[in-house]
């Protein structure tokens, strides 16, 4: 059994084919997801579709509360999502997707009047949006799903972005979602966090090497699996909509990486998404 920790089943790419495309997920033995919020009214629908999907046979769906980075511009205040958490605590088993992206594409620093802010604004803006979600976290005692991206079209080596959220989530615990460290960051979290880092399908990408010398060094004890769909299609299916069922590739991946069997991965990845979600 694998466990996809990281889906947007809400998401409008899956309006028209939802039931085939978990159909597809249990075929690949992908039997429970985690259907994560970006920002309040998702993170509702979230919830929604997760007690929905909850009554398939064979189906685990738990869903989270979060407000992705790109929201920071927009920020008023996290008392919705603990109202969401409250409503159905036994489904909600995460605050995330939240976190700091420092990519920063012209439409996420425009305010809604259409006047911009500088990218050291919007910055923190993002600081403060995460750290009150990582403080909701810790009200509630919910582990964290963090987003974080550098921007390295200028500079290969950057992790500005990195450094930042790891200072911001050393004495917490949780996910580093679609992870994109770099080796240094790597040793890090392995010595100084009690984060598990979560491989999308990125990882299948030629130009990645980083990321599979990544999971070589890893404890298997600080693996999760996830697809981050309906984007980040694997390789073998690049242009295409991704959905749950991709985390068998990725789960393959990591085994051919580790030398080890696929029964192996599955089980030990499931074990750690247990433990971290409380499952």
């Amino acid at each position: 059994m694998l466990i996809d920790t990281h889906a947007h089943l809400y998401w409008d790419l899956f309006s028209k084919d939802l039931n085939e495309v978990i159909d597809r997920s249990l075929e690949a033995r992908v039997t429970t997801i985690i259907n994560v919020g970006i920002d309040i009214e998702k993170s509702k629908q979230a919830l929604k579709q997760t007690e929905k999907l909850s009554k398939i046979k064979n189906l685990s769906v738990y869903s989270t509360i979060g407000i992705h980075p790109h929201e920071a511009v927009k920020f008023g205040g996290l008392d919705e999502l603990e109202e969401i958490y409250k409503s159905n605590p036994e489904k909600v088993v995460a605050v995330g997707e939240c976190g700091l992206d420092y990519f920063l594409q012209e439409e996420y620093i425009k305010l809604p009047d259409g006047t911009s802010l500088s990218e050291d604004q919007v910055k923190n803006l993002q600081r403060k949006l995460f750290q009150a979600q990582i403080d909701l976290a810790k009200k509630l005692n919910l582990p964290l799903i963090v987003h974080c991206r550098d921007d390295r079209s200028k500079n290969p080596s950057n992790t500005e972005c990195w450094d930042e959220v790891l200072e911001m989530t050393k004495d917490w615990f949780g996910i580093y979602h679609c992870y994109s460290g770099l080796p240094h960051n790597t040793k890090y979290i392995i010595h100084n966090t009690n984060f598990l880092i979560s491989f999308a399908a990125i990882i299948t990408y030629p130009k990645n090497d980083y990321l599979r010398e990544a999971a070589k060094i890893l404890p298997l004890e600080r693996i999760v699996l996830e697809t981050d769909c309906p984007f980040l299609p694997p390789q073998s299916k690049r242009g295409q909509r991704n959905e749950p069922a991709g985390v068998r590739e990725i789960a393959e991946v990591i085994a051919n990486l580790k030398r080890l069997p696929l029964e192996e991965i599955a089980l030990q990845t499931t074990k750690n998404v247990k433990i971290v979600f409380n499952l």
